[in-house]
């Protein structure tokens, strides 16, 4: 199994991997030639801790810039969107197999080479002469760092080999798979300690690294995956007495570069134009007739479950105009999705004509409009957006959904102080919700994690496998904009001919086609045949 543990610990190629990045190799090249580069010569000074711990952080989920289509790809595996080359088949865009690497094998390196990378640190830091309290704050990261890759693990394969620790080849290629159980409850444990010695906030110079409310955000996201509510209350409540963090009263700048200081983002990958930039926002995301790729496009099951402005939905809503359809609906539709014959966008009005349909594979007549900045001048495949993966907004959410399903009192006061103060954003303003029926509030609560995440670090995968509904979302034709009133007679595209999508383009038709394992990704093919004691997932 590639652990990553092929790289000889005594060499200089671990020390070059761990201390990677670009911008801070200039000191350590005038030091000494890297050819005389030792452990001995290495874990003397705070300079060698902090060069060591950058090269955790840079390839590791948290600190990677270059994830390319992995996200497009993975929210394909939901109700929301539709990657450009889906077709039916083992798992729908033909990327998710075992024996591919662009998404299912790279998750998985990415994470064991920086677990590897973390174990490899905190064996060694105790080494370094430091100031105790900084020591304590880089072991934290690093423990943190090791933890955010085996709750994505977890999240993705299931249970997985748990490496605590160095290994040799040999004891790398003969692990064995441990339990969820056991992995959830590992990283939750590291998790806790991490966020004893992380601090609630950085000044500008620190930006990029981890915070208390991050290691306390993922400990909840596992403590929901494992329904200990209880746990997740007392975990989202801890984050919120912080008192660090706030919903932002803007949407759509959050995840511009103009937002990137927002007080709301948790975690974030610190992208820098040109140097380090984002190579996806302003180039993958952006419609063929802006000049990007549109490697993906929105489902109408997903556009149909935003409400309109007076909170309904748009079944029973009196506002709502089907030969208007996107009037006076919730804002961040229209900060989240480019809707044909309705948003103009640098000038230039998104169309039926335009929007790709029997143009490009898989296009459904929306676009993605959360991440791309109009009027943006800078090179399209490295701009300075940051890469969010955890805001504020999800902890107020976590906490009211905790709070439900732990079976305690649901009062106005709670409704204000969680998903109220998400939809009463400035730029939102959405209705207060006043529901305090358990059973009412889950379904409203689940409806705002859609909207509020739409195509955010596949949180909406996270959570349609953590509510037991996958497959269930997961089982039907699937459909893009509505192109005619009178589908007996349109023959440019394959439409829906009754129901409550009639009228609308056909995409991809997913009934029969999966399985319930599919879930889970598989184990890559490749590290089955290094490690045949590692067992694959069922349905593969």
């Amino acid at each position: 199994m590639k652990i990553y543990n092929r790289i000889r610990i005594v060499s200089a190629c671990v020390l070059i991997s761990l201390v990677s990045l670009s911008g801070c190799q200039k000191d350590l090249l005038d030091q000494q030639p890297l050819t005389e580069l030792s452990e001995g010569a290495f874990w003397e000074s705070e300079g060698d801790a902090m060069l060591a711990l950058t090269g955790i952080y840079n390839g590791s989920s948290v600190g990677n810039n270059a994830y390319n289509n992995e996200l497009l790809i993975l929210a394909s595996m939901t109700d929301d969107s539709d990657y450009k080359n889906s077709k039916v088949g083992l798992i729908y865009s033909g990327y998710v197999v075992s024996s591919d690497g662009q998404v299912v094998g790279s998750i998985w390196q990415r994470a064991y080479r920086t677990i590897f990378k973390a174990n490899y640190f905190l064996a060694n830091v105790d080494k370094v002469k430091m100031d105790a309290a900084k020591k304590a704050e880089v072991i934290a990261e690093a423990k943190f760092l090791r933890a955010y890759e085996y709750w994505q693990l977890a999240m993705y394969y299931g249970g997985v080999p748990l490496v605590k620790q160095v290994l040799s080849i040999d004891d790398s290629n003969n692990q064995v798979r441990a339990t969820l159980a056991e992995v959830t409850e590992y990283a939750k444990t590291e998790l806790v300690a991490a966020s004893k010695d992380l601090p609630a906030s950085r000044p500008e110079n620190q930006k990029g690294r981890v915070l208390k409310a991050a290691a306390l955000a993922v400990k909840g996201r596992l403590d929901l995956m494992d329904k200990k509510w209880a746990d997740a209350v007392k975990t989202y409540k801890e984050i919120i007495d912080l008192n660090a963090h706030i919903i932002d009263p803007r949407y759509k700048a959050i995840f511009e570069e103009r937002g990137e200081n927002s007080k709301e983002i948790i975690l974030s990958t610190n992208c820098i134009a040109g140097l380090y930039g984002n190579p996806q926002n302003q180039l993958g995301y952006h419609p063929d007739v802006y000049g990007g790729y549109q490697e993906d496009g929105a489902l109408e099951e997903l556009v149909s479950s935003y409400l309109m402005k007076d909170g309904l939905p748009i079944e029973t809503s009196p506002l709502y105009d089907p030969a208007n359809p996107f009037a006076n609906r919730d804002p961040r539709i229209y900060a989240t999705i480019f809707l044909p014959n309705y948003t103009v966008f640098n000038g230039v009005k998104f169309t039926t004509a335009n929007s790709g349909i029997g143009k490009l594979v898989g296009a459904t007549g929306y676009g993605w409009k959360k991440y791309v900045t109009e009027g943006y001048a800078g090179a399209n495949n490295s701009s300075g957006d940051d890469i969010i993966h955890i805001r504020y907004a999800e902890v107020l959410l976590s906490y009211l959904e905790a709070k439900i399903e732990n079976n305690e009192a649901i009062t106005q006061a709670l409704l204000d102080e969680t998903i109220n103060k998400v939809r009463g954003r400035a730029e939102v303003a959405m209705p207060n919700v006043t529901e305090t029926d358990r059973t009412k509030l889950r379904e409203i609560v689940r409806r705002e994690r859609r909207i509020e995440f739409a195509l955010e670090r596949v949180i909406r995968y996270m959570d349609i496998r953590r509510w037991g509904i996958w497959f269930d979302v997961m089982e039907q034709q699937f459909h893009g904009m509505k192109l005619t009133d009178d589908p007996a007679n349109y023959t440019a595209s394959k439409v829906e001919l009754t129901g409550k999508y009639k009228g609308h383009l056909m995409t991809i038709n997913k009934k029969g086609t999966h399985k319930r394992g599919w879930a889970l990704l598989p184990i890559p093919l490749t590290e089955i045949q290094l490690n045949p004691k590692l067992i694959q997932n069922p349905d593969y």
